[in-house]
C-alpha cells in the first residue's frame, strides 16, 4: 500500500505583511535621527579642527612676526588692489595673512601673479575646506564673471550701539575714522591699514600676546559666522550678499569680521538678535530682499563653535548672554569671563 503525503504551504496574510512593513518602517524611523546625530557630531568635530587650524596659524604668524596677523585694509581696496598691497601694511584679511602657516604658501604666492580676483587663477577661487564649516558644505558666490569660495569663520570687533555705518570705514576713498581704532577693533584681530585713494594711509598697530590684558583663554580669537540658510551658496548676479559674497580675502568687513550683541544702525534698523542661521529673527534689515547678517551663527543644532586665543575651541550655546560674549571678545576690557559663565 503507498501511501501519499500532502504538505501544505502556508502563505503570509496581508495584515501579517502589513505588520511586518509597519515594524521595519518604525525601526528605520527609530534610527535615521541616530544616523544623523552621529553625522552631525562627526561634522561638528571637523568643525572644531577646523577653528583650531586657523587658531594655531594665528600663533604660528604671531611667533614669527610678533603680532597676529590683521583684517587687512578697506574693504573696497580688495577689487582695486589684487595683485599687490597700497602700502606697506597688507590689505587682505587674516585669512589670506595664515595661509603660509597653514601649508598653503604656493596658493598666498599666486596672488603676486593673479591677484585676488583674476576669473580663473585668482585665489579668491580656490576652496579651502580649514574655512568651511562641513555642515554648511563648501560655500561660494558665483558673481557671473567670477566664482569667489566663501568662508564661515570671523574674527571678533566690538558692538557699537547705535554705531551704523559710522562704526569703520570701508571705502577706500574716504579718510579712516578718528575713534574706530579705540571703539571698533578691540579684539585680538585688528584693522592693519586704511588707505585712501585721493591721498592718505594709515598704518595700524597691530595686536601681539602683551595686548590681551583679559588672557588669551578668557579672549574670543573667532567664531562661525551666521548666514542666510536659505542662502548658503550666493544667487548667480545677486548684487546682494554684499557682507560675505566677496570672500575669504576681502579685508576689514563683514566677510571676515563679525559681531555679538543687540545693536541699532543709523542706515537702517538691524538688530543681532540670536546665535543661528534662521531666517528673519537675527537680523531685520534687508538688502534687496534678503536678510543681512552682520553676527555669529551656525548651523550646529544648540551651538556655535569658537576659538579661544589660547588656540583651544569651545562649544557655545545660542542662548548664551549675547553682552557677555560681546565682552568676551575684548582683549582689555577688564573683565575675565570664560565659557562657564555663560
Amino acid at each position: 500500500m503507498k501511501l501519499h503525503s500532502t504538505s501544505q504551504r502556508k502563505a503570509f496574510t496581508l495584515v501579517e505583511l502589513l505588520v511586518v512593513i509597519a515594524i521595519i518602517g518604525i525601526l528605520i524611523g527609530m534610527l535615521l535621527p541616530a544616523v544623523q546625530q552621529v553625522r552631525e557630531a562627526a561634522r561638528r568635530t571637523t568643525c572644531m579642527n577646523n577653528m583650531r587650524q586657523n587658531a594655531l596659524a594665528c600663533h604660528n604668524y604671531e611667533s614669527a612676526l610678533g603680532h597676529y596677523p590683521t583684517t587687512g585694509g578697506s574693504a573696497s581696496s580688495f577689487w582695486s588692489e589684487g595683485n599687490q598691497p597700497f602700502g606697506t601694511a597688507e590689505n587682505g584679511s587674516w585669512m589670506f595673512q595664515i595661509l603660509p602657516y597653514m601649508e598653503q604658501n604656493n596658493l598666498s604666492d599666486s596672488r603676486k601673479t593673479f591677484g585676488f580676483t583674476d576669473p580663473t587663477n585668482g585665489i579668491s577661487t580656490k576652496a579651502i575646506p580649514a574655512f568651511n564649516c562641513p555642515s554648511r558644505s563648501a560655500r561660494f558666490a558665483n558673481q557671473g564673471w567670477i566664482t569667489i569660495h566663501c568662508a564661515d569663520y570671523a574674527g571678533v570687533l566690538a558692538n557699537w550701539n547705535g554705531g551704523g555705518w559710522n562704526g569703520f570705514q570701508w571705502r577706500d576713498y574716504e579718510d579712516m575714522i578718528s575713534n574706530e581704532t579705540e571703539r571698533v577693533w578691540t579684539g585680538i584681530l585688528t584693522r592693519g591699514c586704511h588707505n585712501n585713494w585721493n591721498g592718505g594711509y594709515v598704518k595700524c598697530t597691530p595686536t601681539g600676546f602683551g595686548s590681551i590684558i583679559d588672557g588669551t583663554s578668557n579672549t574670543i580669537l573667532m567664531a562661525e559666522k551666521a548666514v542666510p540658510a536659505e542662502n548658503w551658496t550666493v544667487p548667480g548676479g545677486s548684487w546682494a550678499f554684499w557682507w560675505d559674497k566677496n570672500g575669504y580675502f576681502q579685508g576689514t568687513d563683514w566677510t571676515c569680521m563679525r559681531m555679538f550683541g543687540p545693536l541699532t544702525g543709523t542706515d537702517d534698523i538691524w538688530e543681532v538678535r540670536v546665535l543661528g542661521d534662521t531666517e528673519n529673527v537675527r537680523n531685520q534689515g534687508t538688502q534687496d530682499g534678503y536678510s543681512e547678517e552682520y553676527g555669529f551663527g551656525s548651523a550646529h543644532p544648540a551651538i556655535i563653535c569658537a576659538a579661544m586665543g589660547d588656540g583651544s575651541t569651545r562649544s557655545i550655546s545660542r542662548s548664551a548672554d549675547l553682552s557677555i560674549l560681546d565682552s568676551m571678545g575684548k582683549r582689555a576690557d577688564g573683565t575675565t569671563y570664560s565659557t562657564e559663565d555663560l
